[in-house]
């Protein structure tokens, strides 16, 4: 399905606004977060974010669960997961979300607000069942257990016909002691068309075997199928239910990756529900027992 050209132009108008606003890694005017902002010391946070980490449980039992991992780029590391959800992990996460969506706010200067141009999305604070634990726990343990690594509560997120995300980093501001390390996108509903994630700083593979997974380019027609993906630099990947996009945000030195400026396309059709798994970064940091 083509996208008009007037379309696609003001979406570009967007993500220029958006890169003023947050494109440059010395600024954090724009935060992609839904919690605020975090500070260390003392073992101690302030702000919201504090509330949202969540811990390892030692009893948690989870079922074993497989999946297929593919390594895209390994500076920074993105790696696409197959199956990183089960079908009935991934309906029952809709399901537990439906009657908690509300619309979707951006942070300006530590405001919170509401920006359809940048942001035009529904979101659901996920209730910590049995199943969302095992996601959290299945998201950390795919990094490694990492020490001072903690998974933040986890938000899905459903766009309808329009919805997008434009252009922004998941790392507002970070350092080498604390930030927002790693990101899943997972997608839990991807009836629709359109809606891919695009990381436009990112080099697309060659060959065909990706082509399972991102947008690639259609033979015939001077090498352009009409769809917007086509006119769009790096790498979009396709939303499918059960599959993941993991990426890191940051170095060791506390610096963020550009590469890792990424953004929600328009939905076309249908409606998209992808699910947001975020990793904060707090060093030296120890939950109290009461925490765990």
């Amino acid at each position: 399905m083509a996208v008009s050209l007037t379309t696609f132009v003001q979406y570009i108008v967007f993500g220029l606004f958006a890169y003023i606003l947050a494109g440059a890694p010395s600024f954090s005017l724009l935060s992609s977060s839904d919690h605020g902002s975090i500070t260390g010391g003392n073992n101690r946070f302030s702000g919201d974010l504090a509330e949202s980490l969540v811990f390892p449980e030692k009893n948690l039992s989870c079922v074993e669960h497989g999946y297929k991992v593919h390594l895209l780029s390994t500076e920074p590391l993105i790696v696409y997961i197959e199956e990183f959800l089960t079908g009935e992990e991934a309906e029952h996460v809709v399901q537990m979300s439906e009657s908690s969506f509300q619309p979707s706010t951006v942070w300006t200067s530590g405001v919170e607000r509401l920006d359809p141009l940048v942001r035009h999305s529904e979101k659901a604070k996920l209730d910590r069942d049995r199943t969302v634990k095992c996601i959290e726990e299945r998201a950390r343990v795919f990094q490694g257990w990492r020490p001072n690594v903690f998974i933040e509560r986890l938000w899905s997120q459903k766009y309808a016909v329009g919805g997008h995300y434009t252009y922004h980093y998941d790392w507002s501001s970070s350092k080498s002691t604390s930030g927002r390390i790693s990101s899943f996108m997972v997608y839990l509903e991807s009836e629709c068309t359109g809606g891919g994630t695009n990381f436009p700083r990112v080099q697309r593979p060659k060959g065909e075997d990706w082509c399972r997974f991102i947008e690639c380019e259609e033979k015939g027609n001077g090498g352009r199928s009409g769809n917007a993906s086509d006119t769009l630099e790096g790498v979009t990947f396709k939303p499918i239910k059960g599959n993941a996009v993991f990426w890191e945000n940051m170095r060791s030195d506390g610096s963020g990756y550009k590469e890792s400026w990424h953004a929600g396309l328009p939905v076309k059709s249908g409606r998209k529900i992808g699910l947001n798994i975020w990793s904060w970064y707090q060093e030296g940091y120890v939950p109290l027992p009461t925490e765990t």
